[in-house]
């Protein structure tokens, strides 16, 4: 009973730490009421934390492995070995671009207040807006420069195992997908701006971004009207998804649906097909019963793929498209058959993808937003196999009903039928016997 009520008891110090930020005093909530801080700061706040719910259940999808970028991670003890990196680009970029440190920070300084407010709790970490600003060209310049580096194919004078031709394919995938996780990172007008003091890039910073990406962004900057990503990170979802989706905040609008897996929509005569299209948006589509599907989409990290969830989610995007994709997936690949129908037949990538759609199967539900264009698919989908099953239920009821109209409708029929199944059994019994006695032994 004692080791019972332990592991319900609450730790005292694992709750204060928790709610560091959250200390009111009695009687002073007048004074709070009368301060609407927080409602301001919820309102600024675009590069939000990974609610700390979704950190304890699987952290190492939601930290940096090899580098920090932003405030969030800075200064943490495993990942300080690649800050003389991020010193080694900024050095190369003032040098090629013939530029200044303080031309940077002049660049910048406008956009002091407006960098404080977008990160969460920076007064209380110890930030104040000359580390901030400082951190900001420190980490969008080592963002510009890797990209740079990855995109073109050349060292840039680099001889170092990030940047330079000794630089190993495993390492800079690593701090790829780093720069990709949501607590990593600053906000796109601090590219934009550092890419115009430089005065090299004649594109805007989208363009030049497309480029560093490769097939992963891909025109990118044609899905921007007028507009820019907030982060890297959000230009990653919006190509995913195919449109730009900001909206007015709304509460999502799941609507549970039953999907099947794909081998038993195969035999109600669907066929899959991969899609050309790299969006979800453009690339799931459903005509004459072939069904095509973004398979890029499934061969995304896991943990690329858990922090564009968690962003579409907490930044109330309209329709949550990548929820809804995955949870479609989810449903459909449930073997590794399931996972070759879509064209996949190396067995370790199909066991891998089965895998990560496991994960999300464990922790998140199988929904789909009612605006999303999944829906009728998913339905349509549904409505085939209904129409299948009903067609084999329907010759089964054709046979039993010629059946009892051939052979069953009067007592006389009955007895010839019983009577030929007797004939039938005694002759393949009599067969049996003569073959056994044939090759017994003889005594």
């Amino acid at each position: 009973m004692a080791s019972q009520n332990n592991a319900h008891r609450i730790d005292p110090e694992k709750l204060t730490r928790r709610s560091e930020h959250l200390r009111i005093e009695v009687g002073q909530l007048q004074r709070i009421l009368d301060t609407p801080v927080e409602a301001k700061q919820w309102d600024r706040c675009f590069l939000p934390r990974v609610p700390s719910y979704l950190v304890e259940r699987n952290e190492n999808l939601y930290r940096p492995k090899l580098v920090s970028i932003g405030p969030y991670h800075h200064n943490q003890a495993y990942l300080k070995p690649m800050e003389e990196y991020k010193v080694r680009a900024l050095r190369k970029f003032l040098g090629n671009s013939g530029k200044t440190l303080d031309d940077l920070k002049r660049a910048l300084k406008h956009d002091v207040n407006k960098l404080m407010d977008s990160y969460k709790d920076l007064d209380a970490q110890g930030w104040d807006e000359r580390k901030l600003l400082e951190l900001m060209i420190l980490d969008g310049c080592f963002i510009l420069e890797f990209f740079r580096t990855f995109a073109f194919r050349k060292s840039g004078g680099y001889s170092d195992p990030v940047f330079g031709i000794y630089r190993s394919f495993t390492s800079f995938n690593a701090i790829f997908m780093d720069i990709l996780m949501l607590e990593n990172q600053v906000p796109f007008y601090v590219l934009e701006k550092l890419l115009a003091v430089e005065n090299l890039i004649t594109v805007n910073a989208v363009e030049f971004l497309d480029k560093c990406f490769g097939d992963l962004l891909s025109k990118a900057h044609e899905l921007y009207r007028g507009d820019n990503p907030i982060h890297l990170l959000d230009l990653v979802c919006t190509k995913i998804i195919g449109r730009r989706v900001l909206s007015t905040p709304k509460l999502p609008n799941f609507e549970i649906v039953e999907v099947k897996s794909a081998s038993t929509y195969k035999k109600a005569g669907i066929v899959f097909k991969r899609s050309q299209t790299k969006s979800i948006a453009a690339g799931i589509k459903l005509e004459n019963r072939v069904l095509e599907l973004p398979v890029i989409a499934l061969r995304m990290d896991e943990a690329t793929r858990a922090n564009l969830l968690v962003y579409e989610n907490l930044q109330s995007l309209g329709s949550l498209e990548i929820h809804s994709f995955f949870s479609l997936m989810s449903g459909l690949l449930q073997t590794v058959e399931d996972v070759r129908l879509l064209g996949i037949d190396s067995l370790t990538e199909a066991e891998r993808i089965l895998n990560s759609l496991k994960y999300m199967r464990d922790y998140i539900p199988i929904s789909i937003d009612a605006e999303s264009d999944i829906v009728p698919i998913v339905q349509q989908l549904n409505e085939y196999h209904r129409d299948s099953t009903k067609k084999w239920k329907r010759r089964f009821q054709e046979w039993s009903d010629n059946l009892n109209k051939t052979y069953f409708n009067n007592p006389w029929t009955v007895i010839s039928l019983i009577g030929a199944m007797l004939f039938l059994a005694f002759t393949f019994c009599q067969t049996v016997f003569s073959a056994l006695s044939y090759y017994s032994p003889h005594c």
